[in-house]
């Protein structure tokens, strides 16, 4: 049979992507896949083809991604092709498979120990465990999404995978080593000296050095994400510069700085000239580091995301403006609808109406009468992770994008500006060469145009906790990060220590008011709250929740790092906190937290939550 005849939705196809996806399902093999060239639709083709024309059952196929937002885009894209199959193919990240053969083969499989460990003893039970064995001989095809970002442990993990694979299991191997940018951390630039980590060898550099496994190297090579001429040169001109190793130079970064803003449509901006209000939602705005996203979203008083590592999806207004005062164990359609109609309608702003809510409600606790089962709702939507069909994925309001190239990492915008750093300086070629693809990664974004400019120079700092803060010039205040995960918990707005019952209604009937808006707050210190900060709306005003100790805690990081712990404090009033909308959190049913709370919310376990993200100063006071 022709290839063409064989592969799903063949028209369109080009003769390199037809023939990795319709290879022999035995097949092992490397593909080198720059940006915009198919390679999550190859990917998905790939998979469908062995399902649909090689009689490979979907429940035997493995599909492991870097991240949960590829892992949603694949499962949506999998599902157009071979319909509920694609519920059967183990689609995760490489944490997640990781985690599903520790516990599954583990009684003493436990989520508290360090990331370190936990992926040390999945790698021994590769090798050891011979019910590991047992369950890995049924897997017929593992594809491998990003494999050049997989070093370190991770690397580690997948490579003992393969090798205990059976032979006749094929593996499709997805990579660009152009866009290898996850040796070193977001704030790598303008971190302490010798904080940098080298990646080591790659996934993918393993795999095809290893002979034993019998891998062949195939190419995706036409473009199909821009039309640009531009863009063009940058998808493939500087991507060849960036993999011949002799290219790898002093100089090197401010060279591919260079060709960027020479091959962009506008370049030569400053971002002092720019301001976030200027764009639109379909403009993406990249930063190399975390405190030069927060800047510009501080100094934005306009509706938009942030695409930060720390700010996670979060769940949508409208679940708790449906059920947080919804008991019963069962939601039915007519009931779901009537509460949509009086909660959420000319209320809240939902990219979507009632009857696409109610689908994703059937998807995640649907039961076979067509009710959804709320125990089983609240125990998925209480995940650390939850499910990424329901989940918003940027944190924020609709607007433009503001985020760091790692984190906007397998996105695309039809606009991108790109802000450059000014003059970084490196310790070593390695980390020279890092950084001029992660521009690379950030250019490579774009599907229409690519504006480049220059950022300021916002070189923050990090804490242990990962919260990022950058010190005044005259040293009187700190611009300090509010908002991350854990800041505000289910206790701290509608805790019974911190509310009364009457004060919790008020507090969570306001957020619902404002479920959509900007909103800013102040911050004051309580010392009935061990000098926790309450979120209120002005000075002395309403108050809408308590932040955590983390925070209180990482003040008194800061001070120690500037030498100030014995003579300053952490102030008692922080204002120009802002509030972009509201979120839902979610407690399962067995939470112990529950018993904390007032009610309704203790019965319901749905409450609104503000989704803070502001980086304010702080201004640390000598103590009397």
């Amino acid at each position: 049979m022709n290839i063409a005849e064989k592969a799903p939705a063949s028209t369109g196809w080009d003769k390199d992507q037809l023939a990795v996806i319709a290879a022999d399902s035995e097949a092992r093999l490397a593909v080198e896949a720059g940006p915009g060239t198919g390679k999550t639709a190859v990917a998905c083709a790939r998979l469908a083809h062995l399902i649909s024309e090689e009689d490979i059952e979907p429940t035997n196929t493995w599909m492991i991604s870097f991240t949960r937002t590829a892992v949603a885009e694949i499962r949506a894209r999998l599902h157009s092709y071979v319909g509920d199959d694609s519920f059967s193919i183990r689609i995760a990240t490489v944490d997640s498979h990781a985690w599903s053969i520790h516990s599954g083969h583990d009684p003493n499989a436990r989520l508290t120990g360090t990331y370190e460990e936990n992926i040390a003893r999945v790698i021994e039970l590769l090798k050891t465990d011979e019910d590991v064995w047992d369950e890995l001989s049924q897997i017929e095809h593992v594809v491998i999404d990003e494999a050049q970002d997989l070093v370190g442990q991770r690397a580690d993990l997948i490579e003992a995978l393969v090798e205990r694979l059976p032979p006749d299991c094929g593996v499709t191997v997805f990579a660009d080593e152009a866009q290898a940018i996850y040796g070193f951390s977001d704030a790598a630039i303008g971190a302490p000296k010798g904080t940098s980590k080298a990646r080591g060898r790659s996934l993918l550099e393993r795999l095809r050095d290893a002979e034993e496994l019998h891998f062949t190297t195939l190419a995706l090579q036409e473009i199909y994400r821009t039309s640009s001429p531009g863009l063009k040169n940058i998808f493939s001109g500087l991507r060849n510069e960036l993999l011949e190793p002799q290219n790898h130079r002093e100089g090197l970064h401010g060279d591919i700085a260079k060709k960027i803003g020479d091959l962009a449509d506008t370049s030569g901006l400053k971002w002092r000239e720019m301001k976030v209000a200027d764009f639109t939602a379909d403009d993406l705005l990249l930063f190399r580091t975390r405190a030069e996203v927060l800047m510009a979203s501080q100094f934005c008083d306009l509706p938009h995301r942030l695409r930060l590592s720390g700010y996670g999806a979060t769940l949508p207004s409208w679940l708790a403006l449906c059920f947080f005062d919804f008991v019963e164990p069962y939601l039915g359609e007519r009931t779901f609808f009537d509460l949509w109609s009086v909660r959420v309608e000319n209320k809240a702003a939902p990219e979507y109406g009632p009857a696409q809510a109610w689908s994703l409600l059937l998807r995640i606790a649907g039961r076979r009468d067509g009710s959804v089962d709320m125990q089983s709702l609240r125990r998925r939507l209480s995940q650390t992770k939850p499910p990424v069909e329901i989940a918003v994925p940027e944190y924020g309001l609709r607007g433009p994008i503001v985020g760091t190239i790692h984190a906007s990492k397998g996105r695309e915008s039809s606009n991108v500006v790109l802000l450059l750093p000014n003059g970084p300086e490196f310790e070593n070629l390695e980390e020279e060469a890092e950084e001029a693809r992660v521009l690379f990664v950030g250019a490579t974004r774009a599907r229409e145009s690519l504006i480049v400019g220059e950022s300021s120079v916002y070189r923050g700092s990090a804490l242990r906790s990962g919260r990022a803060y950058r010190s005044a010039r005259n040293r009187k205040s700190v611009m300090v990060e509010v908002g991350r995960d854990g800041d505000i918990t289910a206790r701290g707005l509608v805790g019974r220590s911190e509310f009364e019952a009457e004060d919790a209604a008020g507090a969570q009937s306001f957020l619902a008011r404002n479920a959509d808006v900007i909103t800013t707050y102040t911050l004051e210190a309580d010392p009935d709250l061990d000098w926790r900060y309450r979120v209120c709306v002005g000075r002395g005003g309403l108050c809408v929740g308590a932040l955590t100790s983390n925070i209180t805690y990482d003040l008194w990081d800061i001070l120690a790092a500037r030498g100030q712990r014995n003579s300053h404090k952490p102030p008692g009033y922080v204002n120009h906190v802002r509030g972009q909308g509201c979120s839902t959190l979610v407690l399962a049913a067995d939470d112990s937290e529950l018993e904390v709370l007032n009610e309704p919310w203790a019965s319901s376990g749905f409450m609104l939550a503000p989704r803070v993200s502001a980086f304010p100063p702080f201004f640390f006071f000598g103590r009397r």
